[in-house]
């Protein structure tokens, strides 16, 4: 080998030993190295380099890294649309397992109480009767009261002047009272209504509970 080729010869050498040494020296650069994100914006355009992300914020935006790999993806953020329709679906589950919690802790409550239909009857009857006591006193007093108003209006027909006005103060007082009673005795009369809806209602869940087992 003359000089010359000699020479050639180890400067290709040279060469392809510094391009190995390039090339190695690529592959084992960090991935993060001057990573670039690229996204498409909502007309179609692509978007290159760190504005990308300002030109496609309601887009997904892909990083690249030096070697024009992904290296992650971030997805579009989701629109206000898409937000409150999950937020109504999960609000819908947790509506749904309330529902099923408080059902088996009915049943629970209904088999730790009751043995047969028949007690749940005499517990109806016992609350009933409580009720119905108290019904039953409204009434006697909102008879007395009116009875009295009659009695203090034919009263005062015959009276005149101040005797009169102090009747009719009276039948006022008389009056108030019976309206408060009254509101008592529909207060009450709605009272005995629920609990005979929701002992019935028990009922029917137990007697559901004791066909299913």
């Amino acid at each position: 080998m003359n000089k010359i080729e000699s020479n050639t010869y180890f400067g290709s050498r040279k060469m392809r030993i510094a391009l190995l040494g390039s090339l190695m020296l690529t592959l084992w650069l960090p991935a993060t190295s001057h990573a670039i994100k690229k996204c498409q914006d909502a007309d179609g355009n692509w978007h290159y380099g760190d504005t990308a992300v300002d030109e496609c914020e309601r887009s997904k935006v892909t990083t690249l890294n030096n070697r024009g790999f992904i290296r992650s993806e971030d997805e579009a953020p989701k629109t206000a649309e898409e937000l409150a329709a999950e937020e109504a679906s999960l609000a819908k589950e947790r509506a749904e397992e309330q529902r099923i919690a408080e059902e088996k802790a009915e049943r629970e409550r209904l088999l730790s109480v009751y043995q047969t239909e028949a007690d749940i009857d005499r517990q109806l009857d016992n609350q009933l009767y409580s009720v119905d006591s108290s019904i039953a006193v409204h009434k006697v007093y909102l008879k007395g009261m009116r009875d009295k108003v009659d009695r203090l209006k034919s009263k005062k027909a015959s009276q005149r002047g101040s005797p009169a006005e102090r009747t009719q103060g009276e039948i006022d007082a008389a009056t108030a009272k019976i309206k408060e009673s009254e509101e008592e005795l529909k207060h009450l009369d709605e009272q005995k209504k629920a609990i005979q809806d929701r002992f019935a209602r028990e009922k029917a869940l137990f007697r559901s509970i004791k066909e299913g087992a």
